[in-house]
Formats: C-alpha cells, sequence, structure tokens
C-alpha cells in the first residue's frame, strides 16, 4: 500500500511565500520526499504555475524518479503571462516542457475569480488556449477553480476531448456532478478534514472512488491536526484518514484505489517513462 500526492508545489519559494521563517534545508525538495517517503506517499506530482516554474521542475523531476510534473499557467498569473509574453510563445513553452518524459499533465489552469476579477478576460483566454495544447498533447489537465465553477464548467464543455482532475475541489455538488459527466476526476484536499468543511464532506459521498485522488497543495492547506502550519506530502495520510472515516471504509482499500486512479488518468504521460 501507498498514497500519491496528486497535487504539490515543492519549489522553495511557494513555501517562503507562505511563511518567511523557513529554513530551505528543512523544506528542500529532499527533505520534504524524504518525508513524503517515510510517510507511505511514494509518488508527488509537482504542479506548475508560470513560465518561470519550468526550468526548475525540470531539475526537480530529473533529480527524484517518484516526483512527476506539470506545465501551465495559473489563473492568478494569466494578467502577467499576457503582460510580459506573445500567446505563440506561451504555446511553444508549453508545448516543449509537455514534450519531456516526467511531464504528464498540463496545469494548473483554470479561473479564479476571488482576487481578479479583473483579469477576467485573460484568464478566459489562457484557459482555452491550455485546453486546447492538453487535447494537442493527449494530456490530462489539472483544473483550478475558485469563486469560478459555472464559467469554468461552461469551458470544459467546449472541450469534450480533454479529461483531467479538479484539482482541491471545495465542495459544490453541481460543480462535482458536471466534472463527473465529462469524465473527470476529483481530488480532496486537507480541506476535508476542516470542521467548517461540511458540504464538501457531504458531496464527498456522491463521488465514485474510482474517480478520486488524494492531495495536499503543500505548502497550502494543511490538514488536521496540523492545520495552521506549513503543509507538505507527508501528511496525505490525514487527509485520507478522514475521507476513510466519512465513507467508512478502510484507508488502505482508499490509498489503493486512489493510487489507481492517479496512474490511470496520467497514463498517457507516464507510459512515455522509459524505467516505468
Amino acid at each position: 500500500m501507498f498514497f500519491v500526492d496528486s497535487h504539490c508545489h515543492l519549489l522553495f519559494s511557494k513555501f517562503r511565500s507562505a511563511s518567511e521563517k523557513l529554513d530551505e534545508e528543512e523544506y528542500g525538495v529532499t527533505a520534504l520526499v524524504d518525508r513524503a517517503a517515510a510517510a507511505g506517499v511514494k509518488y508527488l506530482l509537482a504542479v506548475g504555475t508560470q513560465l518561470s516554474d519550468v526550468d526548475d521542475l525540470r531539475s526537480i523531476v530529473d533529480a527524484n524518479e517518484n516526483v512527476f510534473r506539470t506545465v501551465g499557467i495559473h489563473p492568478l498569473e494569466a494578467a502577467k503571462h499576457h503582460a510580459s509574453h506573445s500567446l505563440e510563445e506561451i504555446s511553444r513553452v508549453i508545448l516543449r516542457e509537455a514534450k519531456l518524459p516526467k511531464t504528464i499533465g498540463i496545469g494548473e489552469i483554470g479561473l479564479d475569480y476571488h482576487y481578479e476579477m479583473e483579469s477576467e478576460k485573460q484568464q478566459k483566454q489562457l484557459f482555452h488556449l491550455q485546453m486546447d495544447l492538453a487535447e494537442q498533447c493527449s494530456l490530462p489537465v489539472v483544473i483550478h477553480s475558485r469563486d469560478a465553477y459555472p464559467d469554468v464548467v461552461a469551458i470544459l464543455r467546449e472541450h469534450p476531448r480533454v479529461t483531467g482532475v479538479i484539482h482541491c475541489f471545495s465542495g459544490e455538488e453541481d460543480f462535482a456532478r458536471n466534472a463527473l459527466d465529462f469524465g473527470f476526476c476529483i481530488s480532496i484536499s486537507g480541506v476535508v478534514t476542516y470542521k467548517n468543511a461540511t458540504e464538501l464532506q457531504e458531496t464527498l459521498k456522491i463521488i465514485p472512488l474510482d474517480r478520486m485522488l488524494l492531495e495536499t497543495d503543500a505548502p497550502f492547506l494543511a490538514p488536521v491536526p496540523h492545520r495552521g502550519r506549513i503543509n507538505e506530502p507527508a501528511f496525505i495520510p490525514h487527509v485520507a484518514s478522514k475521507i476513510s472515516e466519512l465513507l467508512g471504509i478502510p484507508t488502505e482499500s482508499l490509498a489503493i484505489q486512489t493510487s489507481e486512479n492517479f496512474f490511470r488518468l496520467f497514463i498517457n504521460g507516464i507510459k512515455r517513462l522509459a524505467t516505468f
């Protein structure tokens, strides 16, 4: 039995943005990967958020056999990328990185209206572009949606040949049902352990086990009993334990099923690995 963290951020800059007091050695990639392995988290997916990440993420996955990566532009980075890159340049970089053996998805992409409604047009343009690139590359997408799920659903509907995962699902039943109808998986984070996450805890029960993934979204959203601390992949067992409690199933069964789901979803990328 082992776990997969299907969505984490491993660049130290992300951890530093979450807490200025962190030690780089303690929260460097090697330490994070080692602590994850000790906790039974065997594989990690390091998720891209901007074009400036690509070289560092490539170095991380090249140095760690059990770490994969995605490439993509987060919606909150849309305005910045529109100002500094042409759409042709964005496409060229993503397509170049997508051809590398351990790039197994496009993401994280989507819409975020919580902070930046003024960038809605740029977000939608980049979302459509990256969905098109995912179809071109035959890779799944990692979808970010915050306060925007009706528009996300509308755009997913326009790209019926693209599949993927709804990352850090927040609990809207209508969103879940639409995503499942489109063939997507749904990823559950440490938010499910929070006392106020009642909507998520209820909607969780309609998600088929063969469509569920686990994630940390490290360094953000640490699960109970670590809430308020810096999150890391080693905390995945706490997410799994809460889901198992809510669904009334053994944690071992959940670990096996969600790991199988991860490899099934991302098989188009993983099958290119010569050593897999």
